[in-house]
């Protein structure tokens, strides 16, 4: 028995930070649902981006062919800013 109290002890703690935990997260969806959610306009420059081309596909003045070039230019602007891809596309040119 001597030799098990540190293990009562921290299963103690154990349980009681567990206890800790679920009575937060109960308080916490509690609160949740009695306020309401207020979504927010996303900001910064990729919002910006995306809502630029959203604007341009759907814009009916536009012709198919314009959409495609403009398609290309955005992919080749985001595969640029893309550093994973990038290195992994020049490693696929270097061994091909």
């Amino acid at each position: 028995m001597e030799n098990n109290t540190d293990i009562f002890v921290l299963t103690s703690v154990v349980i009681v930070l567990f206890l800790v935990f679920i009575i937060a997260t109960v308080r916490e969806f509690n609160a949740m649902s009695s306020t309401k959610f207020v979504e927010e306009e996303e900001g910064g420059p990729r919002a910006e981006m995306l809502r630029l081309i959203g604007k341009l596909f759907t814009d009916d003045r536009l012709g198919d062919i314009t959409k495609a070039n403009l398609k290309n230019a955005v992919k080749n602007a985001i595969d640029e800013l893309n550093p994973q891809d990038s290195t992994k596309q020049g490693q696929e040119k270097q061994e091909g």
